[in-house]
């Protein structure tokens, strides 16, 4: 009689777990429109425009010189709105090929400074 009565618990546990454990998880896919696609894409494009022009090698030694590490200046593009990010890319862009290192570096700094004065990151705190 026992021996029955746990079968029969069994095979409703079972059961049940076939039963609920077959539906899918709610689950919610969004469309995305051209517009955020096109975006990402720009947002994609500047940031690496922006790194290609900061990984160099001169670029680089003036911003350890004026004290700023690449690790955080990596950080603060991360920060960077679309729109601020954008203005950044065009003000590079405006700049003659081959030239104008310290302009991207002023440029990159005033950025910085910027970002600093609305608290967005604490970066010249400890200077």
């Amino acid at each position: 009689m026992q021996y029955v009565r746990w079968r029969k618990r069994t095979i409703a546990i079972v059961a049940s777990s076939f039963l609920f454990g077959t539906f899918p998880a709610a689950s919610y896919a969004g469309l995305i429109g051209t517009a955020e696609m096109l975006a990402t894409d720009a947002r994609t494009a500047q940031m690496t425009a922006i790194q290609s022009v900061l990984a160099r090698d001169d670029v680089r030694a003036q911003m350890l010189e004026m004290g700023v590490s690449p690790r955080e200046v990596e950080e603060r593009l991360g920060a960077l709105t679309n729109a601020e990010l954008a203005q950044l890319s065009a003000e590079m862009n405006r700049l003659p090929a081959g030239a104008g290192v310290l302009e991207v570096i002023g440029v990159v700094f005033v950025v910085l400074l910027i970002l600093e004065l609305l608290h967005v990151t604490n970066i010249f705190t400890g200077l």
